[in-house]
């Protein structure tokens, strides 16, 4: 329980676990309904011999029934995994995978052909796309807002450590994986690169969200790894940007028109963009117009701003999420009418769009069909054991180094263990680029589920159970005293971070 709810009266808490409890029962009872619904339409095409109401079904309310189902399946699962103890984003990814041929496919291949039909998919597809786009727009503004007070020696080997340890230990396990393993790009220049920031990716959101659970925001420990996990995402996703390019031949036109693109685009959004957005703020903050237009203007811009650039490094040969990170970062933190429609945005993405994501990763990754091979078993418990041994005591050992205690530096490492959800975005570009093949895919899958749900558990052995809520307030003082003393930066996260964003 809370603090809040603390304070609550009995009754009104009991009321808001009715609530919750009738709102999971609603969503299996209408996932139940729309199966059935979808049965019955079936076997009455089929039953009454309208082959053409068969060949051509109602796609609308084909898509429909898939949202219901969707919805209300990630619904449900994050619900399960909140009552785990797990972050309810490794729900929402685990149902994804349940609802493709994983498992929906495997147990009833006809339910999964009606659910969701060829037609359908693009639709389905669409609000996927939106909702990668809207999130990692939304990563893209956290990992800028992160806000430094001071440096040090510590925090300076921690966040280098948190990237080039395992990026390096990735590129000797891809040359050591030979050619056996490459995508249809054919390129082992890429591949290794691939390989490599795919080890070194950790999830900020999920950290952030893990940290908030745990109580550990304002802790030495989890300041530092909020600061590591935002400076190693953003070289990491600068190396996935040049694997990337590299699968894009060995001619000098295209690289270099990707390359002079990519920096007229930052250089664009970081001045020109982000100067606009900060003076229609202030007018916006400023103003004395009526509320409902003051609440539109700023989220309708932000929309517009991440789906513009994430069109145009789709044209010029980038991903369109590298576009969406960038319009991220170049938004300004501080002006409240932004950071209100920034939350608004990412409540968006979060709540409505994501698990549409999680369904299309769902359907593209077959676990069910992985080779469970000597082959398959080395190179995956190989590639497992790279991923957790260099995340955990890469910056652990240069946090123990630098005078961090034995305890919080393991706990350091545990923390940027965790992958998630920015994981598996990267993995879908690797996918998609034809830089790795369906079996590395469904191998990387597997270590990051494993890695971000062993998180929390290796926690809490480490002493870091959610304390019980207590009638004072936090102590800040000790804790910003021994920041100072080590060099740590006070790091704070996002209001959308906070807010509970996955």
């Amino acid at each position: 329980m809370s603090a809040t709810d603390k304070t609550r009266p009995p009754h009104t808490t009991a009321r808001r676990r009715s609530v919750i409890l009738a709102c999971v029962a609603l969503a299996v009872v209408a996932v139940a309904v729309s199966l059935l619904a979808l049965r019955h339409a079936g076997a009455t095409a089929s039953g009454d011999g309208v082959r053409a109401a068969a060949d051509h079904p109602d796609l609308t309310m084909r898509f429909l029934i898939a949202v219901v189902v969707v919805l209300g399946v990630a619904r449900l699962a994050g619900r399960l995994a909140v009552l785990a103890g797990q972050p309810p984003v490794m729900g929402e990814i685990c149902a994804g995978i349940a609802l493709g041929p994983t498992l929906l496919g495997r147990i009833a291949p006809d339910a999964a052909a009606r659910l969701f039909p060829d037609g359908v998919l693009p639709m389905l597809n669409g609000l996927a796309q939106l909702g990668l786009v809207l999130f990692m727009f939304g990563v893209g503004r956290e990992l800028a807002s992160v806000r430094l007070r001071g440096t040090g020696s510590r925090t300076v080997l921690v966040t280098q450590a948190s990237l080039m340890v395992p990026f390096a230990a990735g590129t000797v396990a891809a040359v050591a994986l030979g050619t056996a393993y490459l995508g249809p790009a054919g390129d082992p220049v890429a591949f290794t690169v691939f390989l490599g920031c795919a080890l070194s990716i950790t999830a900020f959101p999920v950290l952030a969200r893990i940290l908030e659970e745990l109580r550990m925001t304002r802790s030495e420990v989890g300041r530092l790894s909020l600061l590591a996990a935002a400076v190693g995402d953003a070289g990491a996703w600068l190396l996935l940007a040049v694997a990337v390019a590299l699968t894009q031949g060995p001619g000098t036109v295209r690289p270099v028109v990707t390359a002079v693109g990519g920096l007229a685009v930052v250089l664009l959004l970081l001045w020109p963009v982000r100067g606009a957005l900060r003076r229609a703020a202030g007018r916006w903050d400023a103003g004395t117009g009526t509320p409902r237009g003051h609440r539109a203007a700023p989220t309708a811009l932000l929309l517009c701003l991440a789906c513009g650039a994430a069109a145009v490094t789709s044209v010029i040969g980038l991903h369109p999420v590298i576009g969406a990170f960038l319009a991220g970062a170049a938004c300004p933190a501080g002006p409240a009418s932004l950071d209100a429609a920034a939350d608004r945005v990412a409540s968006f993405s979060g709540g409505l769009l994501l698990p549409f994501f999680f369904l299309g990763f769902g359907l593209s990754a077959d676990l069910g069909a992985l080779p469970f091979d000597a082959d398959t078993l080395v190179v995956g418990g190989a590639l497992l054991a790279v991923a957790m041994l260099t995340k955990i005591l890469g910056p652990g050992l240069c946090a123990r180094l630098t005078g961090m205690g034995r305890r919080d530096a393991l706990s350091l490492g545990v923390l940027l263990n965790a992958r998630g959800l920015t994981e598996l975005v990267v993995l879908g570009i690797g996918l998609e680029a034809g830089i790795i093949d369906e079996r590395v895919f469904a191998i990387l899958i597997v270590i990051t589920l494993l890695t971000t749900a062993l998180t929390v558990p290796l926690l809490r052995l480490l002493g870091h159970a959610r304390p019980a809520p207590s009638a004072g307030p936090p102590e800040p003082v000790r804790e910003a005293a021994e920041s100072r003393a080590h060099g740590v930066p006070a790091v704070t996260p996002p209001p959308s971070t906070r807010a509970g964003h996955p």
